[in-house]
């Protein structure tokens, strides 16, 4: 059975691991942090410890001390997927584990609405002879072709043909948006991508 822990449970085990030492832990040190850290409880500390311990996460060494099995694989669910992903392998984010695809691409926000890089961008175009479509990636083409023969689309519609993240088809629209190749129009309730000489 896979041991999947939930956000108390990942704080709990968070201040076992800062309380540790060579010879174990002790449930009042583990107490003190969980409650000045994630407002947990006395109670809901030991009854997260029991259940660690339950699981063989945490077991009684031979000096009689509680302390980490690190041989028991444990797994955390990112709350950004929602995919299950091995203990020793999520970031923490605002106190939410999160995996790190979800954490890089939460820091890897392209503006839009960015006049350095579109000033920049052009240079560097014009540096190149670049025009239309040169220079850029075949998924960049092919989101703007795309873009181009419907004559707008959303980010959400985008996202779904691509088989991307919205966050991965914001990052692409906004380089187009750079390139001056699209650009935002409202169409009835909804924001639409269009060529940007349309």
């Amino acid at each position: 059975m896979m041991l999947v822990l939930d956000e108390e449970e990942i704080g709990v085990l968070e201040c076992i691991k800062e309380v540790q030492i060579e010879c174990g832990f002790h449930i009042r040190d583990v107490i003190k942090k969980a409650k000045a850290g994630y407002g947990l409880s006395r109670s809901t500390v030991y009854e997260i410890v029991g259940y660690l311990e339950f699981h063989g996460l945490i077991n009684t060494n031979k000096a009689g001390n509680r302390e980490i099995d690190e041989s028991v694989a444990y797994f955390v669910t990112c709350q950004g997927c929602g995919k299950n992903i091995p203990g020793s392998e999520y970031v923490k984010e605002n106190g939410r584990p999160m995996c790190e695809d979800c954490y890089l691409e939460g820091h890897q926000k392209i503006k839009f609405a960015d006049p350095v890089a579109v000033r920049s961008k052009k240079l560097f175009r014009k540096q190149h002879g670049f025009e239309g479509t040169d220079g850029l990636t075949e998924l960049q083409k092919e989101i703007y072709e795309f873009i181009l023969e419907e004559g707008g689309a959303t980010p959400e519609k985008i996202s779904t043909l691509f088989k991307l993240t919205l966050q991965e088809t914001m990052n692409q629209l906004a380089i187009l948006r750079h390139c001056e190749l699209l650009k935002w129009r409202k169409m009835g309730e909804e924001m639409y991508m269009v060529p940007f000489d349309s």
